[in-house]
């Protein structure tokens, strides 16, 4: 007997398709099943979202308060039960199965999402981002990243909800029997109470028909409908053949169910109406539908605290324009306020005698190592190349034995390092040894010869979002307190160095025969930015114009020059784009035209070797730099490791490329981290929403030749270095008088102190604070002041925590004072340092408060729209 295959795919097919089979057949046989994938997601979820903030709420309130967090996922399982019970109504099954079916897909699905995401970045997902998601491919890829994280774990609530079912239904069916069977006696008193007020009121002789026990309903045989009340509650209901084998629950296990219940609701009812409980509480279904109401004003929620405010609120720093008598009629790119509006009405602009927060240092002598070699003449800065260095922490530029990671690498060999990897070690960032004059102390390390410059080791970043870290460090400015790049759409407050340098060029000097003299000062300058990954991710392509830069390599640059040649470009190292060393000839090509021209180079450049997922350049094999096993995260700390190296060699390359240009003496090459990364501490593979000081900790490093090398250990922040190669110019004489002068009339304007000076920490009762924007821009703001050792870092919205850590006593934050209001976090602080860590959170509270809704009127940025 033959079968035809065909006839029989198309009975599969018509069987598959037809909705009575689905109805009938399929939601009856699978209903434990996708109940039991709801409930692991539910439960996996509320569990992770708790452990995720074990530190927002003291032992007693979490044990307190603790089991009312769980009333909605409760609720949630409960409806599920409902829907996935066996009813006799097609139509209810047609509804429900569909609803069923979804809900468990998408709460599993959400879990599983979450889950990967927190083991990949140590925090959670916050959905309402993704509003302000750009889907670009580069983000979509980047995304996909975690993708397998989450296969991984949705494959594994699908076996778990295969092993359990139908255990945990029936155990949540028991439960419920259970609980009806408390409440059951209640309910039966009101309804004969009601029957025999009617009966007394109507005095009629309608028939009495007696409640139906509990014991004659049967899930099972389908008359579950006598707990939803679909039927009429008079009508009474035959007893089921199976339910004379139910045997009524016990008077003990219902007197605890009922007593349970009972506590957990009048702690929800009593509970008090604090954020951080209703955060806690919300099941994961609810999350990604949660809309955050801000404040029009601040996004900061500050309650009134004692004290003197009034030296801060109602001032802003915007004032009238300054005047500056050097700066050409024509319309320049980033002095808009010089102009009059389409309203002929005179446009405001930063004015730091308006500013509360302002300290200046141009006062200050420049400090005593740098003075003989400025003033000597001995310093000449033709060009000058700002290296933005992806994910870089602090403590690995360079790497060194005598620090946190150097003594978990010793750890992981069994507290000695074998003599091999040792040597990988004194070689692994060796350019970056020389670069800020401080040894690795590996054993087989070279002596170190410094290139001479500033090593400022206490510097921290101004956002740890890239594309912010970038406009902080080119403009000389805070970034916008808005998610993610849209800076670029709003009033960027001060020129950036591209666009000064551009206003020098149209200086009288500059506009006819400076460039055919072998005085480089008068010499017009030239501002390119160079990449070799894309820059396709969140409109990086319209923020580079918008700070100024006329021209711009990329990968996409480097793919078109290759085919140009006939040749085949080489090969990607994953889908950010092509290793640095594609650069070098760029590099190389910049400087030479640029002598030829007689013209001055401004280069910045990102990195991106170094960004996860850490994969290393076509032809280049991964080398063990720490021991690792399945039971840590060791492999991707090594991965990093490999990647820190294939950084290093091209910063050493580029000092080649200055050298072969021969411009080495005359170029100031500025090094500084985007932003740090915590892998090391907590796993976490990108600063997203993740506020450990490790994400802030970044490489600072001003290398010339000519410059001594310094090391420098005042709090710093990358927003200073606009304005300290702007002082450098001036002060080594590598600028011409009327730039000169241009310089110094810019230079008051911007809000950081220069750091070739002594910093000023606090002045006349007022600090340096120093704030940084936290990836991706409107969850958290972070803040420190350089007269002291104390972080806040700041909620922008209600559902993440206010933290505070002394990083004098606890540098890697190990112990850190959290809460999702201000007033619990202060009694902490009060608890756990002194009165003067209370003081300055108070303050710096305030200082938040005031700051947020300033920096969005700079960037005349309207939060309703």
């Amino acid at each position: 007997m033959t079968v035809d295959w065909r006839v029989f795919l198309q009975e599969v097919v018509r069987i598959l398709l037809n909705p009575k089979t689905w109805v009938d057949v399929y939601w009856p046989a699978s209903r434990k099943y996708f109940f039991s994938l709801l409930f692991i997601g539910v439960i996996c979820a509320k569990a992770l979202h708790l452990y995720s903030h074990l530190n927002s709420l003291t032992l007693g309130r979490f044990l307190l308060w603790g089991p009312t967090f769980f009333v909605q996922d409760v609720v949630c399982i409960l409806i599920a039960q409902i829907l996935c019970q066996k009813f006799h109504s097609r139509w209810f099954r047609a509804l429900a199965a569909p609803v069923m079916i979804f809900a468990s897909l998408m709460i599993s699905g959400l879990a599983a999402a979450n889950i990967s995401f927190y083991i990949q970045t140590g925090a959670e997902i916050h959905w309402r981002q993704a509003h302000s998601f750009h889907r670009d491919a580069a983000s979509v890829k980047t995304l996909l990243t975690g993708l397998t994280g989450i296969v991984i774990g949705e494959v594994l609530f699908t076996a778990a909800a295969w092993i359990s079912t139908p255990y945990l239904y029936n155990w949540v069916r028991g439960g419920v029997r259970v609980l009806k069977a408390t409440v059951e006696p209640l309910c039966i008193c009101c309804k004969r109470r009601a029957k025999t007020n009617k009966k007394n009121s109507n005095s009629s002789n309608s028939p009495d028909y007696e409640q139906v026990a509990y014991d004659d309903w049967d899930e099972e045989s389908g008359e579950s409908q006598s707990m939803l009340d679909l039927q009429d509650s008079m009508k009474p209901l035959p007893k089921s053949s199976g339910s004379s084998n139910r045997s009524r629950p016990s008077l003990l296990l219902r007197i605890l169910v009922g007593s349970a219940a009972f506590v957990v609701l009048l702690l929800r009812f009593i509970r008090p109406s604090e954020t951080a409980y209703a955060f806690l509480s919300q099941t994961v279904i609810i999350t990604p539908f949660e809309k955050i109401e801000r404040d029009q004003t601040s996004a900061v929620d500050v309650p009134d605290l004692p004290g003197d405010w009034s030296w801060l609120f109602n001032h802003t720093a915007l004032a009238a324009t300054p005047k500056l008598d050097w700066l050409p009629d024509k319309k320049l790119p980033g002095f808009r306020d010089w102009r009059k509006s389409q309203k002929d009405k005179e446009y405001l602009h930063y004015d730091p005698a308006h500013d509360p927060l302002k300290i200046s240092n141009l006062d200050k002598e420049v400090l005593e190592p740098l003075r003989d070699a400025l003033k000597g003449g001995k310093v000449n800065i033709k060009h000058v190349f700002l290296l933005k260095l992806e994910s870089t922490r602090a403590d690995v530029f360079p790497l060194r034995k005598e620090s946190y990671l150097g003594e978990l690498i010793q750890k992981s060999y069994g507290g000695e390092i074998p003599d091999e990897i040792e040597e990988r070690l004194a070689n692994l960032t060796r350019n970056a040894a020389r670069y800020t004059n401080t040894p690795s102390g590996f054993n087989g390390e070279e002596d170190v010869k410094p290139y001479g410059g500033m090593y400022m080791r206490n510097a921290y970043t101004g956002d740890t979002f890239t594309l912010k870290s970038i406009l902080a460090s080119v403009c000389g400015i805070a970034p916008l307190v808005v998610d993610f790049n849209r800076e670029y759409l709003h009033h960027i407050y001060e020129p950036c160095m591209p666009q000064v340098f551009n206003a020098l060029n149209h200086l009288s000097n500059h506009t006819h025969d400076g460039a055919k003299s072998d005085d480089f000062t008068t010499w017009p300058w030239h501002s390119t930015f160079m990449q070799s990954i894309t820059d396709n991710y969140d409109n990086q392509d319209l923020l580079i114009p918008a700070l100024g830069f006329k021209d711009k390599v990329t990968d996409k640059k480097i793919t078109e020059d290759y085919k140009a040649k006939n040749g085949t470009a080489p090969e990607k190292y994953n889908f950010w784009g092509y290793p640095e060393h594609e650069l070098r000839e760029y590099f190389l090509n910049a400087l030479k035209h640029a002598e030829k021209k007689h013209e001055r180079v401004f280069l910045t450049h990102l990195t991106g070797q170094t960004h996860h997922p850490w994969d290393m350049p076509a032809g280049d094999e991964y080398e063990e730099y720490i021991h690792s096993s399945m039971f840590n995260h060791n492999g991707k700390v090594n991965r990093y490791l490999n990647t820190l190296g294939v950084a290093d060699k091209w910063l050493g390359e580029v000092a080649e490329v200055l050298e072969e240009a021969g411009v080495a003496d005359e170029t100031l090459v500025v090094m500084v981290g985007d932003h740090g990364i915590s892998l090391i501490e907590d796993g976490g593979v990108t600063p997203y929403d993740n506020p450990h000081v490790s994400n802030f900790h970044v490489p600072l490093v001003f290398s010339h030749p000519k410059l001594p090398p310094i090391n420098i250990d005042s709090r710093v922040t990358s927003m200073q270095i606009l304005p300290t190669i702007f002082d450098l110019l001036v002060e080594s004489g590598s600028l011409d008088k009327e730039q000169t002068k241009a310089i110094q009339d810019l230079l008051p304007l911007y809000e950081g102190q220069s750091m070739i000076r002594e910093t000023v920490p606090a002045k006349d009762g007022k600090r340096d604070w120093q704030f940084t924007v936290m990836n991706t821009g409107a969850t958290w703001l972070a803040l420190r002041s350089a007269d002291k050792p104390y972080r806040l870092v700041i909620p922008l919205v209600p559902d993440v925590e206010w933290r505070f850590s002394n990083v004098d006593i606890d540098p890697h934050e190990l112990d850190t004072q959290q809460s999702f209001n201000l007033l619990p976090l202060i009694d902490q602080v009060a608890r756990a340092h002194d009165e003067e860590a209370v003081d300055w959170v108070k303050e710096a509270a305030q200082v938040t408060k005031w700051w947020v809704s300033e920096n969005w009127r700079r960037y005349e940025y309207e939060p309703e729209s």
